[in-house]
């Protein structure tokens, strides 16, 4: 009898079963995830090829309008000018005061419209403006205040063509920038300026003060109407150098609080001092000195300011002003104020000679 062998235990030879029998069961599970990621993802793919990229409008960056510079130049002989700039079909950038020369660039696209407009002050007529406009650095164009005296303009697109023969402007240096303003709440001696001063050839009797008249440089002092000068004497010097006195007026002592309080009084008169003397918006006040002193036993009070400014046609840019307030036993107290400019300070003595001369009278 023939013995058929049996298999031992343990091994199986496979023969006889289909291949997917012979799989584990766990890369069943397995097998069906890749599929399906591969599907989603080629759906996905498909999808966006079929949509398009939304941001995508076939601009290309070498399509892309490029930046262009455009320079605005401001000359002249005025010290400070009312700027204006801008697009011309659309809003203007109005930089206010400034000091010339000026010069801006500003990045805008290709075919915009430029503007600028150098405006001469309100207070500072006359002389020569001129505008400049720079598109990549070369003049397309320019203007001078020869149409209307107060004010030169230049308009026109960027696309304009470079204007062959035209100077670019030379940008000196010009005004030096005005101080920050600084006013005195406490009490500081006027200094002791230095030097010989101008001789003093007589005396000055008005509006209750005596006061020394100034030699050398001054011309004898006159009496003047109030009415239209609001003082009632005057002395000039060179320079624009200026004592004047009058007895305090009734818009001041309103405009001091009305108390006659002589520190408010003498703040009062600087203020309208630097109000109808210098440029409007462009003097700055300095204050030097302010203390209280005594005329003859009575009450006063000294305020010394530097007055910064720009003035067309005026050399200086910083004028010493004094006010001295004297209550002088009437209604109203009385005033001495003096200018002493930057560019004449030998003049500066002059301060201490007048105030130490002053009498009541």
């Amino acid at each position: 009898m023939t013995q058929t062998s049996q298999p031992r235990p343990g091994f199986h030879s496979g023969r006889g079963k289909k291949t997917l029998d012979r799989i584990p069961g766990g890369f069943y599970l397995v097998g069906a995830l890749v599929i399906l990621f591969e599907v989603v993802s080629l759906g996905a793919v498909g999808l966006a090829l079929a949509i398009g990229d939304p941001s995508d409008d076939g601009a290309s960056p070498d399509r892309e309008a490029r930046r262009v510079e455009v320079t605005y130049i401001a000359t002249g002989d005025h010290p400070s000018v009312d700027l204006t700039f801008g697009n011309a079909n659309d809003s203007h950038e109005s930089d206010g005061v400034v000091i010339l020369p000026y010069r801006e660039t500003v990045e805008m696209t290709p075919g915009a419209d430029f503007y600028l407009d150098v405006r001469s002050r309100e207070d500072q007529k006359g002389g020569t403006l001129t505008c400049t406009v720079l598109v990549d650095g070369k003049v397309v164009q320019q203007a001078h205040n020869t149409a209307d005296p107060s004010s030169a303009t230049c308009a026109g697109s960027i696309a304009d063509a470079p204007q062959p023969g035209i100077p670019m402007p030379t940008l000196t240096p010009g005004a030096s920038p005005l101080p920050e303003e600084r006013r005195l709440t406490g009490t500081v001696k006027v200094p002791d300026y230095p030097g010989k001063g101008s001789p003093v050839i007589g005396t000055v009797t008005d509006s209750s003060l005596e006061y020394a008249e100034l030699g050398g440089t001054w011309d004898r002092s006159k009496t003047l109407d109030p009415v239209f000068d609001g003082f009632t004497r005057k002395q000039e010097g060179r320079q624009r150098a200026l004592v004047k006195s009058t007895q305090v007026d009734e818009d001041i002592m309103a405009a001091a609080g009305g108390t006659g309080e002589l520190r408010g009084v003498a703040d009062a008169v600087m203020d309208e001092r630097r109000r109808y003397e210098y440029p409007r918006d462009q003097a700055i006040l300095v204050d030097v000195a302010s203390q209280p002193l005594k005329v003859d036993g009575r009450d006063a009070w000294l305020l010394v300011s530097e007055i910064h400014f720009h003035k067309r046609g005026v050399p200086s840019t910083m004028d010493l002003n004094a006010v001295l307030v004297v209550d002088t036993g009437r209604v109203r107290p009385s005033v001495l104020w003096v200018v002493l400019p930057e560019t004449n300070k030998k003049l500066w003595p002059d301060l201490n000679t007048l105030v130490a001369s002053v009498r009541l009278r």
